[in-house]
């Protein structure tokens, strides 16, 4: 007689739930919410563990090329609210709404956020009154990106930003070539709302930003901390002798080369 097979009778939904989180860790948020959490109720419970949501990468999945971006805003939210206001990164691009991050700002565990760091592209949904939103409930955040964000910006969006986010210490910007977008004169004197109100940024990457020499020395001026300052596609800025000259103190320095 054959001996039984080592997977034989072995009933996952047994596994203690402390396992079945670890298991679903490995996982990540995304799959978790596309079927894995939804096998049977053990499993079900695991997947609805707070720790499992602290961190929603909602950038880099392949689902999120796959999916329509109303299942992605859904996701979103199932994945906000199981976090249970505990959300430290959220990642994301192309769906996210003001909706969205009113709903993320909403679900804070207290008065402010836990939210940590906050990435979004090619979201052109989001405006500053959403961004805002979330912003100014965020304290604790310290890692922002926006990429190709088109309705954010302007001067007192970051200024605000700055002044609701007091430990921010990396910020990331890149925008259309500011030569050729319709949003142009918004982003007016943006680098002095920088300059004003974010004194603690260690990481500064401007890309394709309408920003001058004078209003980069402003910053410099402004964020005596930088270590990393990268300035790309930045066609107003001219990297003559004495702007080098104010950044000799920056480790990682990227300017144009003219």
């Amino acid at each position: 007689m054959a001996p039984p097979s080592a997977g034989a009778g072995r009933d996952w939904s047994e596994l203690p739930l402390d396992a079945l989180v670890q298991v679903f860790a490995r996982l990540g948020p995304v799959d978790i919410l596309m079927g894995s959490g939804l096998v049977c109720h053990s499993w079900l419970q695991a997947a609805k563990a707070p720790e499992l949501w602290l961190s929603l990468d909602m950038a880099t999945h392949k689902a999120v090329e796959e999916l329509g971006r109303g299942a992605l805003r859904a996701m979103a939210r199932a994945a906000v609210d199981r976090a249970d206001g505990r959300l430290e990164v959220f990642l994301a691009k192309y769906f996210v709404t003001d909706g969205l991050l009113k709903h993320i700002a909403g679900r804070s565990s207290s008065s402010s956020s836990c939210l940590r760091r906050l990435s979004l592209a090619s979201c052109s949904e989001v405006t500053n009154k959403g961004f805002a939103e979330l912003v100014t409930r965020s304290p604790l955040l310290e890692d922002l990106s926006l990429e190709l964000c088109p309705k954010v910006g302007g001067r007192g969006a970051y200024e605000a930003a700055g002044r609701a986010c007091p430990r921010l210490r990396r910020l990331s910007l890149r925008r259309e070539c500011f030569r050729f977008s319709r949003d142009y004169p918004r982003r007016v004197a943006e680098a002095l709302g920088i300059a004003a109100a974010m004194p603690a940024l260690r990481s500064l990457t401007l890309v394709s930003c309408n920003v001058s020499n004078d209003e980069l020395r402003a910053v410099l001026d402004g964020c005596p901390r930088l270590e990393t300052l990268c300035v790309r596609d930045c066609y107003k800025v001219i990297a003559d002798g004495d702007l080098r000259a104010r950044c000799v103190g920056i480790k990682t320095l990227t300017l144009p080369d003219r």
